[in-house]
């Protein structure tokens, strides 16, 4: 095992992608072991990726993608209506665009930079401060990876068996829950530093217009996990037909995409899965090395030496996911590490959607934490400011984050009430 170590950490070092990096670490210790052929590597590469569960992956990515072209402006002036007037008001409606945005994209990044593109410049002019502006959007813009439908959810699911079904329902609750502590966060900060309310007011004629105009957008997590959780459709025909409807929104209602876009938004989307699939496959022969030298469980038995204490574990393991997202891509480290972790916290009692949704809000918020914080990168890069300029606002968000994740670890029914409705 100690080959395929040096070689993965030497590999990441060097700078090289993960997918690079996990398949040659697999290759050098079968080429090391010669207990089998190498062939063995890319048909567990090609295994890696036959899963039914799956096949939901590209279609939520392509529809998310289809989704940002035309209802981004409708769902923020939604939320603004809605929310603007609140103290911190342009703050307070681009949480609420980040979660409605969420329930339509799947992606935590996709969901920063599109409510940041849009609020970012105008929270500023407004008297925002940078950095502060940059942190508030980067925490609420990452729950777009946890409100479904989710495509963290998804990975997370086919590496451990899990329902898909019961994976997007279980998020719902606990990713509007953080954003709503983050806006409720922003109402106090913005009432202290005098950051005000949208002076615009809205007419009853401009009142009805927003909201009919957002409807249909609102209506696609609905249809997407109403169809799911009522057995109407499987999550890979529900994603199927969230693609067909975001392509008649985008194209025929709101007539805000020509074939250039379609052409550019197609090839976004297949780039995209292909990345994420790419390290699916490459996961696959560093998965079967680790089970069968049986790693998963000298892991788990080395972790559950250091105590038996429930809560003690869950601390650890929580504080190395959040430590492990601030350095790696989120679908990366699921499909490592969920092999690893999870006979871990199924042996203290853990179920497997509430540990799937720890999981993903843990690294959710490694995903705002410097230094290789994803969300807070591309929110800094909208407001052309440095990661330096978010302290310590950053910090204050990600801790808010964490004390909803401990509530969450708490009270499991927050994760799995609306997966016990689903039946299955």
């Amino acid at each position: 095992m100690a080959v395929l170590l040096i070689v993965f950490v030497l590999l990441l070092l060097l700078g090289a992608p993960i997918f690079y990096a996990v398949a040659i670490s697999a290759a050098s210790f079968v080429a090391a072991s010669g207990s089998n052929s190498l062939s063995i590597i890319s048909q567990k590469m090609v295994d890696g990726t036959v899963s039914a569960t799956l096949l939901a992956l590209p279609m939520f990515i392509y529809s998310g993608n289809l989704m940002s072209c035309g209802c981004t402006q409708r769902l923020m002036r939604f939320a603004d209506m809605l929310l603007g007037k609140i103290p911190g008001g342009l703050g307070t409606a681009a949480c609420g665009g980040a979660a409605f945005f969420g329930a339509v994209s799947g992606s935590g990044i996709a969901t920063t930079a599109a409510i940041g593109t849009m609020m970012g410049p105008d929270m500023v002019k407004k008297g925002y401060k940078p950095g502060y502006t940059a942190a508030i959007l980067a925490g609420a813009g990452a729950m777009g990876a946890i409100i479904p439908p989710s495509i963290c959810f998804v990975v997370y699911a086919s590496a451990t068996g899990a329902s898909v079904t019961k994976m997007l329902s279980a998020g719902v609750i606990p990713g509007i829950l953080i954003v709503f502590a983050i806006l409720l966060f922003n109402c106090v900060v913005s009432a202290l530093c005098g950051y005000g309310r949208n002076d615009h007011r809205y007419t009853l004629q401009e009142a009805v217009s927003t909201t009919l105009q957002a409807v249909p957008t609102l209506a696609m997590p609905v249809f997407v996990l109403g169809s799911i959780m009522t057995g109407i459709a499987t999550p890979t025909e529900a994603a199927s037909i969230s693609v067909v409807y975001a392509l008649f929104l985008s194209a025929f209602v709101y007539r805000e995409m020509d074939l250039k876009t379609f052409i550019a938004i197609t090839k976004q989307s297949a780039m995209g899965t292909a990345f994420i699939l790419i390290i699916v496959s490459a996961s696959a022969p560093f998965g079967w090395v680790l089970s069968k030298n049986n790693i998963p469980m000298l892991m788990a038995n080395a972790i559950l030496s250091i105590s038996g204490s429930k809560l003690v574990i869950t601390a650890l393991v929580v504080t190395l996911l959040i430590i492990l997202g601030t350095f790696m891509e989120t679908n990366s480290l699921l499909i490592l590490l969920t092999p690893i972790l999870w006979p871990v916290m199924e042996s203290i009692g853990y179920d497997v959607v509430h540990f799937g949704i720890i999981l993903c809000v843990a690294f959710a918020i490694g995903g705002c934490t410097p230094p290789m914080a994803v969300c807070l990168f591309t929110s800094t890069r909208i407001l052309k400011i440095k990661v330096e300029d978010t302290f310590p606002d950053i910090f204050v968000v990600c801790g808010i984050m964490v004390l909803v994740l401990i509530f969450i670890i708490a009270f499991p029914q927050l994760s799995l009430f609306l997966p016990s409705l689903s039946g299955s």
